[in-house]
């Protein structure tokens, strides 16, 4: 039953009829929770084993070292702010989910492909042993491989809601 609806989650799929369009518009809810798993992964990582890395690059950047009580306080609003943004993406992968439009599409876009952009240049930093990466590369390829899977997802529900739109003008015609 999943595998009618999952193959229009592919960008180059045929939007037939509005059932498939508005499966490919539904893409992007999928690829905001792919973003939320994402997010939540690399606030533990900050709040648990990436504090003292965080801390280093702090300290490497300013040029002053941190109090521990400052750099706990700033851990737990990262991660306040890392928790509040992963229940925001759930709630919004809801709404799209039952309100398809290609407004968060295209909000959601411009952000992975901002993800894309410092994952990169996170992947340039440790690979050229610069000393900045402040991630280890394992996270920075998950950050790679899930923000191009949430990409191909949103563009995918951009293309859906453009066909989603035609259908229904039609329809009203």
């Amino acid at each position: 039953m999943a595998h009618g609806w999952i193959r229009y989650f592919n960008p180059a799929a045929m939007l037939e009829t509005q059932d498939h369009a508005l499966a490919a518009t539904r893409a992007s809810s999928i690829g905001m929770i792919i973003g939320a798993a994402r997010d939540s992964i690399l606030a533990w990582y900050t709040a648990n084993a990436g504090a003292e890395a965080t801390r280093l690059a702090v300290d490497q950047m300013t040029q002053r070292p941190e109090t521990a009580e400052q750099m706990q306080a700033a851990t737990q609003i990262g991660l306040a702010g890392a928790i509040s943004m992963v229940a925001l993406q759930l709630v919004l992968a809801v709404v799209h989910w039952r309100k398809p439009s290609s407004l968060l599409p295209l909000v959601f876009l411009m952000l992975v492909v901002w993800a894309l952009g410092t994952g990169a240049l996170a992947f340039v930093y440790a690979v050229g042993g610069q000393g900045m990466a402040s991630q280890p590369m394992g996270l920075i390829v998950m950050t790679l491989v899930t923000m191009s899977a949430a990409a191909l997802l949103h563009a995918t529900a951009i293309k859906g809601a453009g066909r989603l739109a035609e259908f229904r003008k039609l329809a009203s015609d």
